[in-house]
């Protein structure tokens, strides 16, 4: 891999490999307790720094070895009305299934921690769990030429990393059913976001999801499922 790199255009990429270690420590100088679930005994300013090492030379194979970038050839408005209409769908989706299933109490951080942890851990999972993961599938079958190959060889393996970790720790039947579809489908569309209008997007999408997932919903469900 090291010998088919390319750094140019990586700048937005360390830059927000940079903020989201710069978040992590403000986090943990105030309460780190709030990584454990993630990175166990782990330290968690040291786990960041290491995914944006590691994520900075897989993004650099990408853009030299795919049509895969920080910032990718589409549209920026199209992005955005994806992200307009597909991400309050997935989020009311998960809300809805919160109501039925009830997700565990603790399922989200509380604010204000909330406003530090989920961009870090949102720029965490979508270089560790999104970004290293097809590197290594490119490097070993090389970039798909459509979106049919792209979605099967390359899309569905990722998307099932997380969807199988967060099922695992899901509370009950109903919600590890739900997290293994829910994240698959979120999963398939981040890696097309990905393929369609760059990284930058893709983490956009997550972090628009989290907003009202984790942020709004996350606040106000203690008050309307636990009280």
């Amino acid at each position: 891999m090291s010998s088919r790199l390319e750094w140019t255009g990586l700048g937005p990429f360390v830059v927000v490999c940079g903020v989201a270690v710069a978040l992590t420590a403000w986090q943990v100088s105030d309460d780190r307790s709030v990584f454990e679930p993630y990175f166990g005994p782990m330290a968690p300013v040291a786990v960041m720094v290491g995914m944006a090492v590691v994520g900075v030379v897989a993004m650099a194979y990408l853009q030299a070895s795919s049509d895969l970038a920080v910032v990718g050839p589409g549209d920026g408005r199209s992005a955005a009305a994806v992200v307009a209409w597909a991400v309050p769908l997935l989020a009311a989706a998960a809300i809805a299934a919160d109501v039925v299933f009830r997700f565990a109490e603790d399922t989200n951080v509380a604010w204000p921690d909330a406003l530090r942890f989920y961009p870090a851990i949102g720029v965490f999972v979508d270089v560790a769990l999104r970004t290293v993961p097809i590197a290594v599938l490119v490097a070993i079958f090389g970039m798909p030429s459509d979106v049919d190959s792209l979605i099967w060889r390359i899309a569905v393996p990722v998307a099932s990393i997380e969807a199988v970790l967060q099922a695992a720790y899901a509370s009950s039947v109903g919600t590890t059913i739900f997290s293994a579809i829910h994240l698959m489908v979120f999963g398939v569309a981040q890696v097309w976001m990905f393929w369609r209008f760059g990284f930058i997007w893709m983490l956009g999408f997550r972090l628009a999801y989290y907003s009202l997932w984790h942020l709004v919903w996350g606040a106000a469900r203690l008050e309307v499922l636990f009280r």
